[in-house]
């Protein structure tokens, strides 16, 4: 049998049993949106890889103590929220969002160049001035695809306030954006 077809409490008893495999499988099927929440905490995204790594290693070490009655995903995702504001405390939280500065091979023109690094720079300016809970809900709607009441249950909050804090978002990065065009022109 397939494991990625498994529902997480199969894996989750599998797991508990010994196999390495069902907890491979746990891990690839919520690295992305883990690495996604982590992120909020974490000023690289290296630290985030840490962070979601410390987070799967408590897992295992915890699997043996979990309620298999329950759902495993909120309670994974209360784990990497509660190690990623665990390093938050011990470092200085850093609010930026990391761009790739690299350039493609096929490099547009100097002015396609600079409206690109305008570009980058007011939505890098707008994701800064987000609050923490309106960023991660529209990285992780927005930007990684996740249904917004997946998103809610993985934040432990309801869809409605998914749901807000993405209009508060995107009403903020569209004025800081606005307002970048119109300096522009100016």
């Amino acid at each position: 049998m397939m494991l990625d077809s498994l529902i997480d409490a199969e894996l989750v008893r599998q797991a508990r049993a010994g196999s390495s495999r069902a907890f491979g499988a746990l891990v690839t099927r919520y690295l992305r949106p883990a690495l996604a929440v982590a992120w909020e905490f974490a000023p690289t995204r290296e630290d985030a890889e840490d962070l979601v790594q410390d987070a799967f290693h408590r897992v295992l070490r915890s699997l043996d103590r979990f309620d298999e009655r329950l759902p495993f995903r909120p309670w994974f995702f209360t784990i990497l929220r509660n190690v990623g504001r665990n390093a938050a405390e011990k470092h200085t939280r850093w609010n930026t969002v990391a761009f790739p500065e690299d350039v493609p091979a096929d490099e547009p023109d100097p002015g396609e160049a600079a409206h690109l690094a305008g570009l980058r720079d007011g939505i890098h300016e707008g994701l800064d001035i987000l609050p923490a809970m309106q960023r991660t809900c529209f990285r992780l709607v927005d930007v990684e695809g996740f249904d917004g009441s997946e998103v809610a249950e993985m934040l432990g909050v309801s869809a409605a306030t998914v749901r807000t804090h993405r209009h508060r978002a995107r009403a903020t990065l569209r004025y800081a954006l606005q307002r970048l065009n119109e300096e522009k022109e100016a």
